[in-house]
């Protein structure tokens, strides 16, 4: 014959907690609880938060070919057309796959397709553009 024992209340267990809590007081602590000097205060614990799922790369999308070709093209306007002609495959979710992937250059704080693909273009052909024009330029002479 078994018998089951049954779950504490709520009572019970926030008895036992408490009570290990003010096991763990210092003697002046529990001093001044006693006299009045000081107070327990009830928190309610923090939720973890669930890590936010990435949405999925859709299918027939490679993320390291268009980090290739992008790379390969050398005005800003030519990666803008790159962009724009592959819209309907570069949701929001890729083309800050991609972002990431170009490197520290490419700034990831778009928050929808016309910011993103703009800090695409301005990271990659547009930073080699304007290095060029720097080291190339006015300082040459």
């Amino acid at each position: 014959m078994t018998t089951e024992v049954p779950a504490p209340s709520p009572l019970a267990a926030a008895l036992q907690q408490a009570t290990a809590i003010l096991e763990s007081l210092t003697p002046s602590q529990l001093e001044d609880l006693a006299t009045g000097r000081g107070r327990l205060e009830f928190r309610p614990a923090r939720s973890a938060r669930r890590p936010v799922a990435k949405p999925p790369i859709p299918a027939g999308v490679d993320v390291a070919a268009a980090v290739a070709e992008i790379n390969r093209l050398s005005t800003p306007a030519d990666v803008a057309d790159f962009l724009i002609r592959n819209d309907s495959l570069f949701t929001v979710p890729v083309l800050k796959e991609i972002a990431k992937a170009l490197g520290p250059t490419v700034a990831g704080t778009g928050r929808n397709k016309a910011e993103i693909r703009r800090d695409i273009v301005a990271g990659t052909a547009g930073f080699r553009v304007r290095s060029a024009a720097m080291s190339g330029g006015a300082w040459s002479k």
